[in-house]
């Protein structure tokens, strides 16, 4: 599935043991929105600075009081740098991205 036009577009999968509603809904007040079917999150939004502040408001909910994840992410871009990236969201550090397919290491002493 491509972009719309002048979006950037991140989707990951909800994490193991997450469930969450269907829907669509605006999330934040930076313009993006974010959609949940069958356990895939897509945010849209006209930034990738708004795609992620809008994934770690929504993961900082639905990831309260559980361990540490990282999560699988893609994250498509507008022309006039049009492609895809793989990046990683690491949830229960406090939240952060990382642009590789390895998966990041979390500090036992940080994982509770």
């Amino acid at each position: 599935m491509r972009s719309p036009p002048g979006l950037f577009r991140l989707s990951f999968m909800l994490p193991a043991g997450v469930a969450v509603d269907s829907g669509r809904g605006l999330l934040s007040e930076n313009g993006s929105t974010l959609n949940v079917a069958s356990g895939l999150v897509e945010i849209l939004g006209p930034s990738r600075e708004a795609v992620f502040e809008t994934a770690a408001l929504f993961l900082r909910v639905i990831q309260r009081a559980k361990p540490s994840v990282s999560i699988a992410a893609t994250l498509e871009s507008p022309l006039p740098v049009r492609g895809r990236d793989g990046w990683r969201i690491i949830v229960g550090a406090p939240i952060a991205f990382s642009p590789t397919s390895l998966d990041p290491y979390f500090p036992a002493s940080f994982s509770q």
